[in-house]
């Protein structure tokens, strides 16, 4: 992942005027958490910005030059919060891409048992044709070359598999055997949105509603039976 383009870079990377004491750079933000929390008006527009710019133009036209002109901050502002385009990129992992997660876990949470499974595959068909899909799309080849970027996206990766097992568990505390079949169904749920999301993003044509409602015929007659009778022994993990 490079840092800004060379002759963008400005040596004012020291605080700037109004930026605050004690707020750092974003890039500090615990690992995991959701940099937003803690970040200052000034840093929580230049990431604005930036996802703006990723969704427009792809990493290539995320350049100081650019995230300035869209934030309306200085450049200045954006080295110091954010130092380069892997900082950036960074705090969009750790925030963003779970936005459209947990918006559909809000909305899962008031969804009675009879509505679960519809409900659940209409939260993922949202989150496959969300407009953050196209910045991830932008960030995953850089996050598998990148080991810091690819250690982060295996903990949203994880955050995303544990709200999808949630939707599906209810209210009831399901035993042992059936939180291994629920995580089953949401790593492969996992899998299913990405791949759809990858078709509807390559091709105008393609309507995921059709791949949608096959899915949740299928879940409708076969996840009550496998979370009756568990994994397969050969299939459980251990």
């Amino acid at each position: 992942m490079r840092a800004f383009e060379p002759d963008e870079q400005t040596a004012a990377v020291a605080a700037p005027d109004g930026a605050g004491e004690g707020i750092g750079r974003v890039t500090a933000a615990m690992p995991g958490g959701d940099p937003r929390q803690s970040m200052s008006a000034p840093a929580l527009k230049i990431l604005t910005a930036a996802q703006s710019l990723l969704v427009a133009k792809g990493l290539s036209g995320l350049t100081l030059r650019a995230i300035a002109a869209e934030s309306g901050e200085n450049s200045a502002m954006v080295q110091y919060y954010f130092g380069n385009k892997e900082g950036l990129v960074k705090a969009m992992i750790d925030s963003v891409f779970r936005d459209d997660q947990q918006a559909a876990a809000a909305a899962m949470s008031t969804v009675g048992s009879d509505d679960r499974l519809h409900r659940f595959v209409d939260g993922l068909r949202t989150i496959s044709s969300s407009r953050s899909f196209r910045v991830f799309f932008d960030v995953l080849p850089y996050a598998l070359r990148n080991a810091g970027l690819r250690g982060r996206m295996a903990r949203a990766y994880d955050s995303y598999r544990q709200i999808k097992r949630d939707w599906l568990r209810g209210e009831d505390e399901p035993s042992p055997r059936e939180q291994e079949s629920l995580l089953g169904v949401a790593e492969l749920m996992t899998a299913v949105v990405d791949g759809l999301a990858i078709q509807e993003a390559i091709d105008d044509d393609f309507d995921e509603r059709r791949a949608y409602a096959v899915l949740e015929f299928m879940l409708e007659r076969s996840l009550p039976e496998l979370i009756e009778s568990g994994l397969p022994a050969a299939a459980a993990v251990r």
